[in-house]
């Protein structure tokens, strides 16, 4: 049995929609596989050395680590599956190249199961990350309100998307392959349309509120000007996953001249392996202060541990040191 046949899309009049050369499609592959790889490794990197600063230099693992944990395993998941999709496609590039789609579920079943991972990535991390604001911001008027708004309503529209996805799975899997036959009455719908649409700009702006809430936060520090701007450029990340993910809400929604269906949905990939791989690691790089002091200092103490001379060292607050 072949593994793609053409479709009506891909030998109809627009043919020239789902269509690219070979080269330029395996650019595009090639182009998520190794982001998928680059940031798994480096989240990976970052994250453990974020758990060695909170259990063993500080011994303060708190909730936000944990979930910090579990999305770097869900991340983790997602990361080796766009691998495994690439490898797929790779396979048959040629065919792919000139509109076929695939003829078995194997790849469009990945497909689902990805986007479902990267909704469940960007839960848990603003989970994560807003629990770490609640610390830092408890004494701040409405604060606290918006940092809660900001994570359990991003978090229910997510929870949202993946059940809407999970229930019609061919709306997303004709993004990326247009007449597939486990698809055959397909027909747009619209509701899917906009839960993904409000999630992902919904998110988005989540997404820059946090860099801008990390931002305020590090300007009330008690640090040395040139860790500040350290940290606001470690900050500066964050912002950047945010408007990752309004560049890959505008793939969703416009069409892109001079690339196929195929070729398009890999864009989106591509973006939305850069924006939590980016999210992770700046979060995970800002704690990573006390192993900078440690390293500098063999004798540095976290504030309010005895020092090594027995004098106690003076507190200051608990995450000023654990904040580049």
């Amino acid at each position: 049995m072949a593994k793609t046949i053409p479709t009506t899309y891909s030998l109809g009049p627009n043919s020239y929609l789902y269509t690219e050369t070979p080269g330029v499609l395996r650019a595009q592959i090639n182009g998520v596989y190794a982001l998928s790889v680059i940031f798994l490794l480096l989240s990976t990197v970052t994250v453990a050395l974020r758990i060695y600063v909170r259990t063993i230099l500080l011994k303060n693992f708190g909730v936000d680590d944990w979930l910090f944990v579990l999305t770097l395993c869900i991340f983790f998941a997602y990361s080796i599956l766009l691998c495994v999709i690439c490898d797929s496609l790779l396979d048959n590039i040629a065919e792919y190249a000139a509109g076929q789609v695939p003829t078995t579920l194997e790849i469009p079943q990945m497909i689902v199961a990805g986007y479902c991972l990267y909704s469940a990535t960007t839960i848990t991390f603003k989970l994560s990350l807003g629990y770490f604001f609640l610390k830092m911001f408890s004494h701040k008027k409405g604060f606290p309100t918006l940092i809660w708004i900001s994570m359990v309503l991003p978090g229910l529209l997510g929870i949202l998307n993946i059940a809407w996805t999970a229930h019609f799975p061919c709306q997303l899997q004709s993004v990326f392959f247009a007449g597939l036959p486990s698809c055959p009455s397909f027909k747009p719908r619209t509701d899917w349309a906009v839960v993904a649409g409000v999630w992902a700009g919904v998110s988005a702006l989540t997404d820059l509120m946090f860099g801008v809430l990390a931002f305020l936060a590090v300007r009330n520090l008690q640090m040395a000007r040139r860790t500040k701007i350290t940290a606001a450029a470690l900050c500066s990340l964050g912002c950047v996953g945010g408007v990752a993910a309004c560049v890959r809400l505008a793939f969703l929604i416009a069409v892109v001249p001079g690339i196929s269906v195929l070729g398009q949905a890999l864009q989106v990939s591509i973006w939305s392996v850069i924006e939590p791989g980016l999210a992770i690691m700046a979060a995970a790089i800002a704690a990573l202060r006390p192993l900078w002091m440690k390293l500098r200092d063999p004798n540095w103490e976290p504030p309010g541990r005895p020092s090594s001379s027995g004098r106690s060292i003076r507190r200051t607050p608990e995450v000023s040191s654990s904040f580049a």
